[in-house]
Parts: structure tokens; sequence; C-alpha cells
């Protein structure tokens, strides 16, 4: 008797046999599906395609109801101050504030005190002066007010007024003097001459005018190229003086 296993070998060897003989006018057996293969590897990334084409303009959007929109929130939490910024330009002058109240009253002054000038001075070096330069009367005698300066010769005015100058100069020949008064470091201009002509003799030259000056006016006198003007000499003194006589301008 015929195992199994030799028959199963001869159908297989002969079920393909008639198939092919019968295939041609009838339909062979229906053949047993066979089992599914495994899964193939995966394929290589395809190439990244271009940008598509710009799509067409949408419809304008929808309005929403401003109804539907919500309660304002609370007010956050202030933020820390910034920075100063330049300063900016100056504004217009405003206008003038309302008068302050009336101060208390000064006490009473002195019209007697204040309203003094005067000196006197002597000329105690023994050298000639120089043409063109004040007369240094160095030796003060009276000096009311400190108004004159015996280092430069010169008065200076401090309380507007009216003043009375006078000199006695003692020289030996002739001598010619002006009376000059200025501002500062000017030349300034003269205001008198006075001129005494002898010879190898001594003689005293005596002048005086009354001025109106103002605040910071200087006096002074002044030689010309006539000029034997003696100083230092016991017996024999030059003095300039001058003093106040009215205030006011």
């Amino acid at each position: 008797m015929l195992s199994a296993k030799v028959v199963l070998w001869v159908l297989t060897l002969c079920l393909p046999a008639a198939w092919l003989v019968n295939a041609g006018t009838c339909q062979g057996p229906t053949l047993i599906p066979g089992i599914p293969g495994l899964p193939g590897a995966p394929g290589p990334n395809g190439a990244d395609a271009g940008d598509g084409r710009k799509g067409e303009r949408g419809p304008p959007g929808r309005v929403e109801d401003y109804r539907d929109a919500g309660e304002p929130g609370e007010p956050g939490i202030p933020g820390f101050p910034g920075k100063f910024g330049p300063r900016g330009p100056p504004g217009a002058k405003g206008p003038p504030g309302a008068p302050g109240p009336q101060g208390p009253k000064g006490e009473s002054g002195d019209s007697k005190a204040s309203h003094k000038s005067g000196f006197s001075a002597i000329r105690g070096v023994t050298f000639t002066p120089r043409r063109g330069q004040p007369v240094r009367f160095d030796r003060v005698v009276t000096n009311i007010g400190n108004h004159y300066s015996n280092r430069y010769g010169q008065f200076t005015c401090q309380i507007p007024g009216i003043y009375y100058f006078t000199y006695h100069i003692t020289s030996r020949g002739n001598l010619c003097l002006q009376l000059k008064k200025g501002r500062g470091s000017a030349a300034g201009e003269t205001v008198v001459t006075f001129c005494d002509y002898v010879f190898n003799t001594f003689q005293v030259t005596t002048g005086g005018v009354v001025l109106r000056l103002t605040q910071g006016e200087i006096v002074w006198l002044e030689p010309t190229e006539k000029n034997s003007l003696l100083g230092g000499i016991e017996g024999a003194d030059s003095i300039f003086s001058g003093f106040l006589l009215f205030p006011g301008n």
C-alpha cells in the first residue's frame, strides 16, 4: 500500500500536467493562495517640490458685533518711573508778580555824618615830579572818608556834589600847574592852569577852583614843562587840599 507522502508527491507532479492538457478546453483546478510575503524596505525620500501657485484672494472678513466685546479689565499696576529726559528750552517770561508788603521803616540817618569828604596832603618827597604825571602829595594831613590816595596823588569823588580844591606850592623858578579831572586811567581834561615866573628865588604859587563832580570822577594836579616844584624842604612845604561844599547832583 502507497504511503501518504508518495501519494502527495504523485499528485504534485500530475496536477500541473493535467491542467496544461485541459487549458484550452476547460478551466483548471482552483489554486491554493500562497502565504503573503514580507513587507519590503522603505524607499528613499522623494525630491522637494517647488512652491505652489499663489491662491486667489479670499473675501473680506466679517466685522464682529461690538456688543459681543467683553467688559474692560481692571487697570494694571503702575510701572516704575522712567529716566529724566533732557532739559527743555526756557519758557517765555511770565508777567510780573504782585508787589510785596512794605518793609519796616529804617532808622533815621545822620546827614552830617553821611555827606562828609575832604583832605589835605603835603608833598614830602624831594625829587621833581615828572611832566604829564600827577603830583604826588604823600604826607596826609586830613583824609575824611578816605577819598584821597596819597600813593597816586589823586582825589576820587564818592559823594556827588560841589567841591572846592586849592593848592599852595613852593617853587624856585618858573612854574606852571594844571588842575585836571577825569575817569579811570584816561589822560583827563585840564580845568584850569596857573603859572608864575621868577628867576632863582623862592616863591609860593597858589590856586583854587570850585568844581561840580559826579561819583567816580578823579581830580589831581599835574606840572607842565615849566616845572620847579619843591617838596620835602623844611620851611618850604607844598600842600594840596579839597573838600565837599554841597552834596547832590
